[in-house]
C-alpha cells in the first residue's frame, strides 16, 4: 500500500529534466528571469558539467547560446558568476523540499514520511544532477563563500533526515544508533544518481533507482535482518 502511494505522488509530480524559470527567482541581478538567462545558466552547467570549469570560458559559454561576448555580459559579469547561481538555485529547490517534508512531520509517520523524504531529494538531485556534479569537481576552484554555501544547503538536507530518522527511533519504528551517520549515508545514496550516473544511465532509469534506494533505506533503518551485516569469518590459508 505505500509503494503505491508513492508511485501515485510520482505520476501526478513527474521529475523535472532540468531547471526552469521558477528555479531562477531572486537569482543575481535578475528580479524578473528572463529566458535568455536560463539559457545561459543551462548552458553554462552543460559545459562545466562536459568540459569541467577551468577549461570553459566565458566565449564557449556565448557560442553555446548563439550570442556575442557583449550580450552575455549584460546578464553575467565573468563565469565566476555562475557557482553564486547555481547555489542560489540549490538553495530554492531545498528550501521548498524541506517545507513541503516539514508540513507532514506532524500528521505522516515516519516511516512513510522518510521514504517521501528520500524520494523527493532524490528528484531534486536529478533535476541538479549537473549542478550536483559540478560541485564535486570545482569546490576547489570557486570562492570560499561559495563553497561554503553549498555545504551548508547539504547539511540543511542532512538536518531533516536527521529528524525524521530520530523522531522514528522515539516511536519505535526505526533501529539506528547514530541517526547522522544514516542521515549522511541517505544524502549520498541520493546524490550517487548524479555522480556515478555514467554507471548506471544505461541500466536504470531514475525510477528504478529512486524505488531501489528507498526499498534500500527503508530496510535498513527498520533494522531489517537483510540488511545486518554477515558474521565474522575466519581465512583460510
Amino acid at each position: 500500500m505505500a509503494s503505491d502511494k508513492l508511485v501515485k505522488v510520482r505520476k501526478n509530480k513527474a521529475p523535472r529534466e532540468d531547471i526552469t524559470m521558477d528555479d531562477l527567482d531572486a537569482i543575481i541581478r535578475s528580479k524578473k528571469p528572463s529566458a535568455k538567462l536560463l539559457q545561459i545558466v543551462m548552458a553554462a552547467a552543460d559545459l562545466f558539467h562536459k568540459k569541467g570549469y577551468g577549461p570553459t570560458t566565458t566565449r564557449d559559454i556565448g557560442e553555446a547560446c548563439n550570442i556575442s561576448p557583449g550580450h552575455l555580459y549584460y546578464y553575467i559579469k565573468s563565469k565566476d558568476d555562475f557557482p553564486a547561481i547555481f547555489r542560489t538555485i540549490q538553495k530554492n529547490s531545498i528550501d521548498k523540499w524541506e517545507k513541503a517534508i516539514r508540513k507532514e512531520m506532524k500528521r505522516v509517520p515516519p516511516d512513510e514520511l522518510l521514504k517521501k523524504a528520500v524520494t523527493d531529494y532524490a528528484y531534486v538531485v536529478h533535476t541538479g544532477r549537473k549542478m550536483t556534479v559540478f560541485w564535486y569537481h570545482a569546490a576547489v576552484q570557486v570562492k570560499k563563500e561559495d563553497s561554503a554555501g553549498i555545504m551548508e544547503v547539504e547539511k540543511q538536507v542532512v538536518k531533516v533526515f536527521r529528524e525524521i530518522l530520530e523522531s522514528g527511533c522515539k516511536q519505535g519504528q526505526f533501529h539506528v544508533k547514530d541517526p547522522f551517520i544514516v542521515a549522511s549515508n541517505i544524502v549520498m545514496m541520493c546524490q550517487t544518481w548524479a555522480l556515478k550516473r555514467w554507471l548506471y544511465k544505461d541500466s536504470r532509469t531514475v525510477d528504478q533507482y529512486v524505488d531501489q534506494i528507498v526499498a534500500l533505506i527503508a530496510a535498513m533503518v527498520k533494522g531489517n535482518p537483510a540488511s545486518k551485516p554477515q558474521k565474522s569469518f575466519k581465512i583460510t590459508r
